[in-house]
């Protein structure tokens, strides 16, 4: 299109030849060492993101020889543009993902404030524009990927995007796009605004709740409170040890706890025991196991064993915190540390067998009460705090609801 557009230029005489405008993106621009672009930055060698279109499009207009000013966009974002009608709907339902690099800035203007700039710049006139390069970001030169949508998330009233690998991201949205979102540009509307121009919204603190509104969404949310994020980091450490203990315990695989029962003729395993056991007794179960059932104990040990005590030390430490016995807490620390020393102790016994010591396995034995010990004290413990922190709880929210205290 623009090759056709620069042979109708050519055909008009030159003192009635109208300016070319070339509208393309930041990505077009190679920053410098500080990481900054300005309107005399030379073009990205090779093209990246979208640079890939506006790279050679402006090597296209300048081979023509046709008089032209070239503008730089941010990322737009506002009514009407793709961004927002794509990307905010998957952001209310909770399918926006961000790669793990969104500490990138990202340069962006809304797309009202494109509008104005570009109509301003044209009453500057041909003789003002021809041949420069302009920058057309928002004054504050955009903001952190994070940053963006974390804001944009508060005002909807839902949770911000979760992170994903950015292997898995480039794939899944394309290399152009995936390029754009971490691209790290430093940039400032220094030439626009010398020039006269002033920003509607000079920051996405302005642009955002507008744009959001402008959609049909409310922004009457209040950012989730400090407690509101633990309960749901809570909420969410608890169903992950409940779906590990579940998996460990209700389905048969290899290194699952049915399996060991199975190849054990129904004896359960000796972390199982809450009563301990003596060495007669694991040993009775370590022949029972065979040569397969002992390796694949092994492997149980030293895989499962070794997530679900630290979830467990996790919850618990969580669940103690939240409630009047937090100090008591280090419980949870114990009780994980037992279970990890237990599983080093039954190590030694299968590697040794089938000569291995009495006190070893005494020792296995009240490491494995211990840890149900422990385990249990902190339940109890989280529980009783939970039930003498509810009243506390209560009457802060109440408060709350007044816009007395916030929590």
């Amino acid at each position: 299109m623009t090759r056709e557009l620069l042979v109708c230029l050519r055909d008009f005489p030159a003192g009635e030849r109208p300016l070319f405008v070339s509208v393309s993106g930041t990505d077009d621009l190679a920053p410098n060492a500080h990481g900054r672009i300005d309107a005399a930055s030379p073009l990205r060698a090779p093209p990246v993101g979208f640079g890939r279109v506006g790279t050679p499009v402006r090597r296209l207009v300048e081979a023509s020889k046709i008089p032209g000013t070239f503008l730089y966009l941010g990322t737009v974002y506002g009514p009407g543009k793709s961004f927002a009608a794509t990307v905010f709907p998957r952001l209310a339902r909770g399918r926006m993902l961000l790669p793990h690099r969104a500490e990138k800035q990202l340069p962006l203007i809304h797309a009202r404030d494109v509008a104005r700039a570009i109509v301003h710049l044209a009453d500057l006139g041909s003789a003002h524009l021809a041949g420069r390069s302009w920058i057309l970001v928002d004054e504050a030169g955009g903001a952190r990927l994070v940053e963006f949508f974390a804001h944009a998330a508060a005002l909807m009233g839902v949770a911000p995007p979760a992170r994903a690998p950015g292997w898995f991201l480039s794939r899944l949205m394309g290399r152009v796009l995936f390029d754009t979102l971490v691209r790290d540009v430093e940039s400032e509307p220094s030439d626009l605004v010398a020039s006269g121009f002033r920003f509607t919204y000079p920051t996405i603190r302005e642009g955002l709740p507008v744009t959001l509104r402008a959609l049909g969404y409310s922004t009457d949310h209040r950012p989730p409170s400090r407690a509101h994020r633990s309960s749901r980091r809570w909420w969410a450490l608890l169903g992950l040890t409940l779906l590990a203990m579940i998996g460990v315990n209700a389905f048969d695989f290899p290194i699952s706890v049915p399996r060991m029962r199975a190849l054990a003729s129904g004896e359960p395993i000796l972390d199982m025991r809450m009563t301990g056991y003596s060495s007669h007794e694991a040993r009775r179960l370590f022949e029972a196991l065979g040569t397969l059932g002992r390796r694949s104990y092994l492997e149980m040990l030293w895989t499962v064993d070794l997530l679900l005590p630290a979830l467990f030390a996790a919850l618990f430490w969580a669940s103690l915190k939240r409630g009047a016995l937090g100090k008591w807490r280090w419980v949870a620390l114990l009780g994980a540390g037992a279970d990890y020393l237990e599983n080093t102790a039954i190590t030694l016994l299968l590697l040794h067998f089938p000569m291995q010591g009495d006190a070893l396995a005494t020792l296995a034995s009240v490491l494995t009460v211990s840890k149900f010990s422990l385990y249990f004290a902190g339940l109890a413990l989280a529980s009783v705090g939970a039930i003498i922190g509810r009243p506390r709880s209560r009457e802060i929210h109440a408060l709350d609801g007044r816009g007395g205290v916030s929590t």
